[in-house]
C-alpha cells in the first residue's frame, strides 16, 4: 500500500510547487512554475499531469500563482483558494473554482486542509495543517514571523513544511536596498533561519520527525547555512529524532514518505524510530 508522500518540485522566490499524494489523491499546492517545468517535474516522478486532482492556493503572489491558469484550463483541475487571494489574483477563467475559508476544515477527496492566516505582505496569505491517514502535515512556505495558532496547529504534526528564507548576517549585507531588506526582515516579510531556530527550539512538538525547509533565498541563504543553523536548534533540545531536508528552486527536492513513521502491527519498533529512511 503506498502511503502520504510530499514532493516540493521547487521552493523560492523563482516558483513554489508541491505535490501531496496518497496514491488515490494527488495535490499541488501552488503552481509558481510555469505549467511546463511543473509538468516536467511531475514526470520526472512518473507522474503525468493529467492525474493531478486539485490545485490549492496559499496566496496571490506569482511565485505561487504563475502556472495555476494554464494547468487547471487544461486538465479541468479545481483551484481552491480563499475569496480574498481570488480577488488579489484577479484571474477569474479557471477551470473551476472551490471556495476555501479560513478556519474551517476543506476535504479534498482523502486529504482534509485545515486553513489559517499567516503575516505575510499579500492581502492574504494560508498556511495548512493538512490530515491524512499517516499523519499531519503543518505547511507555511511564507511567513513573516510564527503566531500562536500557527504553533498550536503545528505541535502535533508529523512533518512540517516551513520557511527558512534567509540568513540574518546575510541579509543585513545583502545587495537588496535598505527598503526591501526592512521588508524582507519584517513580520510581514520572510522567516530567517534564526527565526525558525527559535520555533524549533521552543515550539516544536514532539511528534515531529521531519521539517523541510522551504523558500530559501539565492541571494540571502545558503543551504548548507540553513540546514546547520536548524540541525543546531535540533540537536539543542535534544531532538535527534528529526530529520532536516533542505528543498531547492532548481530541482525536486527527495520525497519525504510519512509511511516511513508508521509502526506496523506486531512491530517491536517504539514510536517515532524507523525502519527505512523517509525520503
Amino acid at each position: 500500500m503506498i502511503g502520504v508522500q510530499l514532493t516540493v518540485l521547487g521552493s523560492g522566490s523563482g516558483g513554489n510547487a508541491t505535490l501531496l499524494s496518497d496514491g488515490n489523491t494527488r495535490v499541488l499546492i501552488d503552481v509558481g512554475l510555469s505549467y511546463r517545468d511543473v509538468s516536467r517535474r511531475l514526470a520526472q516522478l512518473g507522474i503525468d499531469a493529467t492525474a493531478i486532482d486539485a490545485l490549492v492556493i496559499t496566496h496571490a503572489h506569482g511565485d505561487h500563482t504563475k502556472g495555476v491558469r494554464l494547468f487547471s484550463r487544461r486538465h479541468t483541475v479545481p483551484v481552491y483558494a480563499t475569496m480574498t487571494i481570488r480577488d488579489e489574483w484577479g484571474v477569474a477563467d479557471v477551470a473551476e473554482w472551490r471556495v476555501l475559508t479560513p478556519n474551517r476544515s476543506e476535504r479534498v477527496k482523502n486529504l482534509q486542509f485545515y486553513p489559517f492566516r499567516i503575516p505575510h505582505d499579500a492581502s492574504e496569505t494560508i498556511a495548512f495543517r493538512i490530515e491524512t491517514t499517516d499523519g499531519a502535515i503543518g505547511f507555511a512556505t511564507d511567513i513573516g514571523a510564527t503566531t500562536d495558532e500557527l504553533i498550536e496547529q503545528f505541535r502535533d504534526c508529523l512533518v512540517l513544511v516551513v520557511e527558512s528564507n534567509h540568513a540574518t548576517e546575510l541579509l543585513r549585507v545583502s545587495p537588496y536596498d535598505s527598503a526591501t531588506r526592512a521588508r524582507i526582515a519584517s513580520v510581514q516579510g520572510h522567516l530567517s533561519n534564526e527565526s525558525l531556530a527559535t520555533f524549533v527550539s521552543h515550539h516544536l512538538g514532539q511528534s515531529v520527525r521531519c521539517i523541510v525547509l522551504a523558500h530559501l533565498s539565492r541571494v540571502n541563504n545558503v543551504p548548507e547555512i540553513a540546514a546547520l543553523t536548524c540541525r543546531e536548534a535540533l540537536a539543542a533540545c535534544g531532538r535527534n529524532d528529526v530529520d532536516v531536508v533542505v528543498s531547492s528552486q532548481d530541482c525536486v527536492t527527495p520525497t519525504v514518505d510519512l509511511g516511513a513513521w508508521t509502526v506496523a502491527p506486531g512491530s517491536n519498533m517504539r514510536p517515532g524510530q524507523q525502519e527505512v529512511l523517509p525520503f
